[in-house]
């Protein structure tokens, strides 16, 4: 057993590559606190805390008057707002090269993020070997979001639960070629290397915030100040749109669900099914008929019993003496 962050206990003896990673990222996803028009419209995201000092990322209650003033007064579009980012200013790699995105992935994740991202982004979309398929992250000196600390509408959070539980399923499809392998690839520490745990997950909302055409915007969570970073009109003719269309998440989310419905098991060992509610329009269609036949069903025995009752009378049980 390994006590995770204070909040569950989890078995590991048979947990997949990422079922520990999924199990802690929704975690953080249940964890919702928020105050009045928050609650209602937006879900927020709560911190690592066995990563930093939570005193380090949590919000003043000056930021979160300011971010709240903020949702309250601009009820257009879609935005994420976030007060923890990664530390790539002032920060250098051993030949000198300044840290991007992705190198900090690297270096989050055993030195193998690019590698399983783009194996597990071209599995996701059936890409054939010739096309690229590392969504390119830009290095225009903006901030990027950790440690999931973030807020941002809640139809948006949906959208990015749907594209988050396709892309971790096939990421974690990669390990089916590393049962026999007796390291992790992408555990960082000993630690993490055993029960082979990775922090992909953790920067996965930038890149779908940056490709969806997302607004991004930091706040400093001690004076509250907003400052937007990779502006949209700055993005053009580098975001992966096409990749991240709800529309076809959602296509590809349904046929998912069908095939969890039939049974239809692409591999031994699936974790899409356990990362959510599986549903598809046969299901709804199932259920209609079902709430029909049992309707129908009532009927037939209301019409049997008034005819019944037509042809024999009325009758009651003689009470006891």
């Amino acid at each position: 057993m390994i006590h995770i962050t204070g909040i569950l206990n989890v078995s590991l003896g048979e947990c997949s590559l990422l079922q520990i990673e999924w199990i802690i990222f929704t975690i953080y996803l249940g964890l919702v606190f928020s105050r009045g028009v928050l609650l209602e419209r937006w879900f927020q995201c709560a911190t690592s805390p066995w990563r930093f000092k939570i005193n380090k990322v949590s919000l003043s209650v000056k930021a979160e008057e300011a971010l709240e003033r903020t949702i309250l007064a601009e009820t257009e579009g879609d935005v994420i707002y976030y007060w923890a980012r990664l530390a790539l200013e002032s920060r250098v790699t051993e030949g000198n090269n300044i840290l991007t995105f992705w190198s900090i992935c690297d270096i989050l994740n055993g030195g193998h993020c690019r590698a399983a991202f783009e194996e597990a982004f071209r599995r996701m979309y059936g890409l054939p070997s010739h096309i690229e398929a590392l969504p390119p992250m830009p290095e225009d000196g903006g901030h990027w979001s950790a440690l999931h600390c973030w807020v941002m509408p809640t139809p948006s959070f949906m959208e990015f639960v749907m594209f988050s539980r396709i892309f971790v399923d096939s990421l974690d499809s990669l390990g089916n070629n590393l049962n026999k392998t007796t390291t992790c690839l992408l555990g960082l520490s000993e630690l993490e290397k055993k029960h082979c745990y990775c922090r992909i997950l953790e920067l996965l909302v930038n890149v779908w915030a940056y490709h969806s055409a997302r607004k991004m915007v930091y706040i400093d969570p001690h004076s509250g100040s907003l400052e937007e970073q990779h502006p949209i009109e700055e993005r053009k003719g580098i975001m992966w749109t096409k990749y991240f269309n709800s529309t076809l998440l959602k296509s590809t989310d349904e046929d998912l669900a069908e095939a969890a419905d039939d049974k239809d098991h692409p591999r031994e060992r699936w974790l899409w099914p356990l990362t959510g509610e599986v549903h598809w329009q046969g299901i709804y269609e199932r259920e209609r008929e079902e709430r029909y036949r049992q309707k129908m069903d009532k009927k037939l025995k209301t019409k049997d019993k008034l005819l019944r009752r037509q042809k024999h009378g009325y009758s009651q049980k003689t009470l006891g003496l």
